[in-house]
């Protein structure tokens, strides 16, 4: 998923005999003054009205003249957003004349989706008892003030800007018994990529065009795995098939890691729903959450474990410390085991 990665600085750690000095850990970069963030999950309120707004715009456009529905949307989605739906205009929903343009050739995608976009909001409670749980696991953790839900183009599942975390909500809406496809996700694991893109506002370093592979596999990895340690994985094949292949072939991926980790190209290894390998999508995650595993596994104080995966910038000296893969903790594809 997409990220805006904050974070600051901590003391070295040291774990199994090897000491993490400030070339693992980050140098003070403390999230500057524009960031929303809270300490206390109660806080966190998560923001539904950009939906209903999407409704009601798309309700009255359907009683207008084709001609007349970009105003509609304009007036009645767009004027009355949330920050975190302007956040979301200019990347994603691009202006009122294309979102107008898509959700009208589509209406009837949005008119079947529309009852589980309603239960992809529903995922209030479970959110705030996810946030619950991360702050007794991880008590420095910080919560992004608002999580906004919007309903955009099928760009988008989750990004985050300095005023929170953005869920597009259309993109959770897959009705059951819909054939597989990687992009297809649904309702119920809303939650899991909500506590995901908290974590990337806690860690220091975040993926970019221009950073070695190593540190992305380590950055998204660390996301799925500390949102493991409270949420349990989906179910559905997106994460299943990870989890199938890697057990499998692990020996082999984690050599060709080692192999590729200075690459400065996220491909074939995430960000591609198609990778031209024979691999699942996203093997990047999966392999840094294995790192994470084979680390925090071995940790004696967990708390601080965490706190290094969150501030690590060196991800060599990190990759190291974990022991991967000798110390690799078992592997089961039927039951990842988190802890």
């Amino acid at each position: 998923m997409e990220s805006r990665i904050i974070g600051k600085r901590s003391a070295p750690l040291s774990f199994r005999g090897l000491v993490l000095t400030a070339a693992v850990l980050a140098p003070y970069s403390f999230a500057d003054t524009t960031t929303t963030t809270t300490h206390d999950p109660g806080q966190a309120q998560i923001v539904t009205s950009d939906v209903d707004h999407f409704w009601q715009a798309f309700d009255d456009a359907a009683n207008v003249p084709p001609e007349q529905r970009t105003v509609i949307y304009a007036k009645e989605y767009f004027d009355v957003g949330s920050q975190g739906l302007k956040d979301f205009i200019p990347d994603r929903l691009k202006s009122p004349e294309v979102l107008s343009a898509y959700v009208e050739s589509r209406r009837d995608f949005y008119q079947k989706a529309r009852p589980l976009i309603q239960r992809v909001v529903g995922q209030k409670a479970a959110i705030a008892a996810a946030f619950r749980r991360l702050k007794a696991l991880y008590p420095d953790i910080k919560f992004p003030k608002h999580v906004y839900f919007v309903v955009g183009r099928r760009t988008s599942g989750g990004t985050s800007t300095d005023d929170g975390i953005i869920m597009g909500a259309e993109m959770y809406a897959t009705a059951p018994g819909t054939p597989y496809s990687y992009a297809s996700l649904t309702p119920g694991m809303v939650p899991f990529f909500v506590v995901h893109e908290t974590i990337h506002f806690n860690q220091v370093s975040q993926p970019g065009d221009d950073t070695p592979l190593l540190q992305d596999v380590v950055v998204e990895g660390t996301a799925d795995f500390i949102t493991s340690l409270v949420l349990s994985e989906p179910t559905e094949r997106q994460f299943a098939d990870r989890w199938q292949y890697g057990c499998a072939n692990e020996a082999t991926i984690a050599a060709r890691l080692v192999h590729d980790q200075d690459i400065k190209k996220a491909q074939p290894w995430m960000f591609t729903f198609t990778p031209d390998t024979g691999w699942p999508p996203d093997m990047g995650y999966w392999i840094g959450y294995r790192i994470d595993q084979a680390f925090y596994f071995h940790a004696k104080d967990k708390i601080a474990a965490l706190r290094v995966m969150l501030q690590a910038t060196d991800f060599k000296a990190y990759l190291k410390a974990s022991g991967y893969p000798a110390t690799a903790t078992p592997c089961d594809p039927e039951k990842p085991i988190a802890r």
